[in-house]
């Protein structure tokens, strides 16, 4: 299974079309600050960011695609850019294994006590690194209870970003039924 995140454009739709029809995808996430109306490229499940308006878009979502349980949000509700203790206290709340977020503009895959955190980077204002950047996850079944993810970041252009990949093995989520 493969999930391509975004985050942060800004009003730019220019590439979006472009990363979609480049990596073969089950399914697409924009981690808000979209800024540009949603019909323009409906198939990403949106989250609706510090910087949007449309109030019909969620402001976070908790979706669950095979062994994930995916909790996704902008961030700024959470307070990412201080601390990430409101973001990893939510995702236990929820019992995801995979949060996807942004707000920051900041690269990030870091796993934590069993649950991976994934922000994209922005594809218009990147910070901390010098291109703008996507993110696209790659999910296989690997031991009994556990899920490999592979995350790599691409530039906007579509070049995956040397020494950025990283595998992690996590637990399933908990069927929660």
């Amino acid at each position: 299974m493969r999930l391509i995140v975004i985050s942060d454009t800004h009003g730019s739709l220019k590439h979006i079309p472009d990363i979609l029809a480049r990596h073969p995808h089950d399914v697409a996430f924009h981690c808000g600050d979209f800024c540009y109306p949603r019909e323009k490229a409906p198939e990403l499940t949106y989250v609706r960011g510090n910087c949007d308006s449309d109030m019909e878009v969620p402001e976070e979502n908790v979706i669950r695609i095979g062994p994930l349980l995916i909790f996704q949000t902008h961030g700024h509700l959470y307070g990412v850019k201080q601390t990430p203790m409101r973001l990893r206290y939510k995702a236990i709340e929820t019992g995801a294994n995979l949060v996807l977020f942004g707000h920051t503009h900041e690269i990030t895959a870091i796993e934590d006590d069993g649950i991976l955190y994934v922000n994209p980077g922005s594809l218009l204002l990147p910070r901390s690194y010098t291109l703008p950047t996507y993110a696209v996850l790659d999910v296989e079944e690997a031991e009994k209870d556990k899920v490999k993810i592979t995350v790599s970041f691409y530039s906007m252009g579509g070049r995956k970003q040397p020494g950025l990949s990283r595998d992690f093995l996590l637990p399933r989520a908990n069927d929660r039924e």
